[in-house]
């Protein structure tokens, strides 16, 4: 079974309308994708730092840059 998004199919004489993205869907990916991975990324990056900084007594990151 193939998907087409090019062409609106036909059940029983009515036109079915083609799938659209919509805002609700971008605000779905947002909210259920992109801040979790940001999130984690930036668990994870304090997690580093703190190693980093108190094992290994180096700077972490963009933070060398600044001081």
């Amino acid at each position: 079974m193939t998907l087409s998004f090019r062409k609106a199919p036909i059940v029983a004489g009515v036109r079915i309308p083609r799938r659209h993205f919509t805002i609700w869907a971008a605000l779905y990916f947002l909210v259920l994708f992109c801040l979790p991975v940001l999130g984690v990324a930036l668990a994870l990056d304090v997690i580093f730092y703190v190693i980093f900084q108190q094992f290994f007594d180096a700077c972490y990151g963009l933070l060398c840059l600044i001081s």
